[in-house]
């Protein structure tokens, strides 16, 4: 384990934890480090500091003159109580059986001795659920003995899971005329995501061959 290699790791779960977090019902604070410029410098900052490439979209995760009440109102328009096309914050539902996807994330988490809280109401698959299980597996990667598996299970989440939760999203977003904050943050996901899948493929030959599910239309 390397300085380089714990400052990676860093990043990368840091990344995460913050997606996680924005994607997550947006509270005061929320909108103060949006508004601040805060969110957007920090994101940018981490993906900065991740040995693969990241294009992530420009802007839009800055200020945007928006109240609380405003980005409070948009997140239960797309994500809680969408007024037409779908957009929900879980990947199961572009799973032809999303009971199967569950479970199968669940045995992910399960192998590395964490499952999800009774208490906190979640689903598997809800996605700043996943978020903050990648973040754990990120922080893990600095250590050789730890690496290989923990980056073949993010692999897994990402290709199976995130990445096509992230994709279908954000182009049902721009079809719902969504705020570009949100629009951007689900892109981030993607982008970052599908960066991140690229190196793995790269690291370990045999995920190149894995197959993504085929894209089904979401039940909610």
């Amino acid at each position: 384990m390397t300085s380089a290699d714990l400052a990676v790791a860093g990043a990368e779960a840091n990344l995460y934890g913050i997606l996680a977090e924005v994607l997550a019902f947006p509270t005061h604070e929320f909108g103060h480090l949006v508004e601040s410029g805060f969110l957007q410098m920090t994101v940018e900052k981490l993906s900065r500091e991740l040995p693969w490439e990241v294009q992530l979209p420009a802007g839009d995760l800055g200020p945007a003159g928006l109240s609380d009440t405003a980005l409070e109102a948009e997140y239960i328009r797309l994500f809680d109580a969408p007024d037409r096309l779908p957009t929900p914050l879980y990947t199961g539902v572009y799973s032809a059986r999303r009971r199967d996807a569950m479970e199968e994330i669940l045995r992910i988490y399960r192998h590395f001795g964490l499952t999800v809280s009774a208490d906190a109401h979640d689903l598997p698959d809800f996605v700043p659920t996943m978020l903050e299980f990648l973040r754990f597996l990120a922080e893990g990667t600095a250590l050789a003995s730890t690496r290989e598996s923990r980056e073949r299970a993010m692999a897994d989440l990402l290709e199976r899971h995130l990445c096509p939760w992230a994709e279908h999203t954000r182009e049902r977003l721009a079809q719902r005329e969504a705020l570009p904050f949100y629009q951007s943050l689900v892109s981030t996901v993607a982008v970052l995501g599908a960066a991140r899948l690229r190196q793995l493929r790269g690291s370990y030959p045999s995920l190149a061959g894995s197959a993504a599910p085929a894209p089904h239309r979401p039940s909610r």
